[in-house]
C-alpha cells in the first residue's frame, strides 16, 4: 500500500475511534451502522480539514473541491471563511470545534451550546454547507470512497 495511502487510513481511523470514544450514539450508530453514518463520516472528515487535519483525504476524493474556479471550490473557500471567523468570535478553536462537532453529530446540546449555536448562526453558515460538501466529497469517486470507509469503519 502506498504510505501516504497507509497514513491517511491509520490517521482518520484515529479520528473516528476518539469521535466514538467522546460521543457515546456515534459510536452506536458504528457499531450498527446505522445510515446516518455514511453522512456524518464525511461530515466530519470536511470538519478536519477546517482544522488543518485531514491529512489531504478531501483533496483526494475530490480534487474540484479545491479548484477555486468550480462550484464546489468556491463552496470550500466560504465555508472556510465562514469556520475560521466563527472561530474568532467564539475565541476558543476547541469550543467551537466541539460545537460544531456536536451539531454534525446531533448530540444534545447545553443550553449555553444552543446559545452559541444560534448566535453564531452555526446551522446555516457551517452545518449545511459541510453537508451538502459532504455528499459531494463521497460521490467523487465512489468507489475509492466505499473501500476507504469500509476500513476506516471497522
Amino acid at each position: 500500500m502506498d504510505p501516504k495511502k497507509c497514513q491517511q487510513l491509520i490517521h482518520f481511523s484515529s479520528v473516528i475511534e476518539a469521535t466514538g470514544e467522546k460521543h457515546k450514539i456515534f459510536a452506536e450508530q458504528l457499531e450498527t451502522r446505522e445510515a446516518e453514518i455514511f453522512l456524518i463520516i464525511p461530515s466530519l472528515l470536511i470538519l478536519k480539514w477546517l482544522e488543518g487535519d485531514d491529512k489531504d483525504i478531501c483533496s483526494f476524493f475530490n480534487p474540484e473541491m479545491f479548484d477555486n474556479n468550480t462550484s464546489q471550490g468556491k463552496q470550500m473557500a466560504q465555508l472556510r471563511k465562514n469556520y475560521d471567523e466563527g472561530r474568532q468570535k467564539m475565541g476558543s478553536s476547541f469550543d467551537y470545534y466541539n460545537l460544531i462537532e456536536k451539531c454534525l453529530l446531533e448530540v444534545s446540546l447545553s443550553d449555553k451550546e444552543k446559545a452559541q449555536e444560534k448566535e453564531f448562526e452555526v446551522h446555516s453558515k457551517i452545518i449545511k454547507e459541510i453537508k451538502g460538501l459532504s455528499m459531494c466529497l463521497s460521490r467523487f469517486k465512489p468507489a475509492d470512497w466505499n473501500k476507504f470507509l469500509d476500513v476506516v469503519i471497522k
